[in-house]
């Protein structure tokens, strides 16, 4: 069978079908797409020619349909409903989608914002779910390739094509037992926290990404001609807490991960004997649903989520505070 040549073909004699179906009248149908009436003739007379119809001839009462139009009148209208869908953009509402949402983030992003995320989920979007990705080395390719909305991610640098957007600057800070020998020799010299010595002589425990390069400690420590004893490697930082809890081992992580692992936990916080820099946390995602309106919902309801909890965090602190 001959494939019709598509490129021939003006999609808006398909309204000017539907509307001469409707009305049988060719002036009817100018009056109601503001058309001319030699203007409707010559769209019937094209449209003959490509159906291979007379389509519809004159009557006593106006035009009648031929069997062949008759028969294009359903299809026709699905034909045009169809098409309108195509050109509209979607339209997302969060109340009735049931959308999947999947974000790749590590276990930092999952204790510091996945609470907050699932209760907005619970309020705005009920009927959707969320699915978690653990980040690994193909990450970033399934971001691009599409099975991925969104990751969450530091600063460090992200391949081309890629969108940002810092949810919050974070520090780093050391976490260690509550009763760990190191403690004493601070309070019994009150020098107030770790010397350099104390940091490298402790054994640490450190919590990397895969593919990841060395950590900003271990660079800053080379700066100085020293080296920390790492004894522990693994990619979970609720797992070097943990760890930490039931050991001399010394855990550098994110400020707000280590607050939030401290609490209820006999595990302290102490600053690190280093100048060690800020970073940003960020929303990472690629440039083809960036105006997707379901992807741009979930990175809104994601930025308003980590906002109030830092509110809620600044006000739990503020608590803490003797009057």
């Amino acid at each position: 069978m001959r494939q019709p040549d598509f490129r021939g073909i003006d999609l808006n004699l398909l309204v000017v079908l539907r509307a001469l179906l409707e009305t049988r009248s060719v002036t009817h149908t100018a009056k109601q797409l503001n058309m001319s009436q030699p203007a409707v003739s010559r769209a019937l007379s094209k449209l003959r020619t490509l159906l291979g119809d007379k389509l519809l001839l004159k009557s006593k009462g106006g035009m009648t349909p031929t069997s062949r139009a008759e028969s294009l009148s359903v299809p026709l209208a699905s034909l045009l409903n169809q098409l309108t869908s195509f050109v509209t953009p979607a339209v997302f509402d969060p109340g009735t989608t049931h959308r999947l949402f999947r974000i790749a983030m590590t276990d930092q992003a999952a204790i510091i914002m996945l609470p907050g995320l699932m209760q907005a989920f619970a309020r705005e979007a009920p009927f959707a779910s969320v699915e978690i990705v653990p980040f690994s080395t193909d990450t970033f390719s399934q971001l691009e390739n599409g099975p991925l909305d969104l990751v969450l991610y530091s600063d460090r640098p992200v391949p081309d094509g890629l969108m940002t957007r810092t949810l919050y600057n974070e520090t780093l800070t050391c976490l260690l037992r509550a009763d760990h020998p190191v403690l004493e020799t601070c309070e019994r010299d009150a020098q107030g926290g770790l010397s350099l010595d104390e940091f490298t002589t402790y054994p640490h425990a450190h919590v990397g990404i895969p593919g990841q390069p060395r950590s900003h400690v271990d660079e800053v420590l080379a700066q100085l001609g020293r080296q920390r004893r790492i004894a522990l490697k693994l990619p979970y930082f609720a797992t070097a807490a943990f760890v930490c809890a039931a050991s001399d081992l010394i855990a550098v992580l994110p400020s707000r991960v280590a607050s939030t692992l401290a609490a209820g936990r006999s595990l302290t916080l102490v600053e690190a004997p280093l100048e060690l820099r800020a970073f940003g946390y960020r929303m990472v995602w690629h440039k083809r649903s960036h105006d997707d309106t379901g992807a741009v919902w979930l990175r809104d309801l994601l930025a308003s989520s980590v906002r109030d909890g830092s509110r809620r965090q600044g006000d739990r602190r503020d608590r803490r505070r003797p009057a």
